[in-house]
């Protein structure tokens, strides 16, 4: 989609890990507040991106897997096809990835390089119009609770 894509050197919030760290210690920096993914990297100065990790994905790992992923290497339960828009797309644009990909991260794109990581937080609600802002202020009914 973007082609070689990279991190923006000075991408603000943007964490990185090596793939071939493990997993214990992406769970360690994934625990860290304000940090909901991190962009697997591959090499030393201008870093390739090869995927994007969440906790889902370690959450999943473990599940079919067992505790054993903690000692494995990130890039084997990384998504290499993560979603990823241009920094220009519109918050509709951002909104239709998330729900299209079923993901709560996506890669925003500046040319060819990753200048944010969003989570689907960010994008609620964002420039949508007014029929999302009137379902966020509708509270449902309370369930009975049995």
């Amino acid at each position: 989609m973007f082609g070689t894509m990279r991190r923006e050197p000075d991408a603000g919030g943007v964490r990185t890990i090596h793939r071939d760290r493990s997993v214990a210690e992406a769970a360690q920096l994934l625990a860290e507040p304000g940090t909901g993914a991190l962009v697997v990297v591959e090499g030393d100065a201008d870093a390739t991106v090869t995927g994007l990790l969440t906790q889902r994905d370690i959450f999943r790992a473990v599940a079919t897997e067992g505790p054993e992923i903690y000692n494995r290497s990130v890039w084997l339960i990384t998504d290499h096809d993560f979603p990823a828009v241009d920094v220009g797309a519109s918050a509709q644009e951002r909104l239709k990835t998330f729900c299209e990909r079923k993901v709560d991260h996506i890669a925003l794109m500046e040319s060819c390089r990753i200048s944010a990581i969003l989570s689907i937080w960010d994008c609620a609600g964002q420039g949508v119009g007014q029929d999302m802002g009137q379902a966020r202020a509708t509270n449902p009914p309370a369930l009975p609770h049995t």
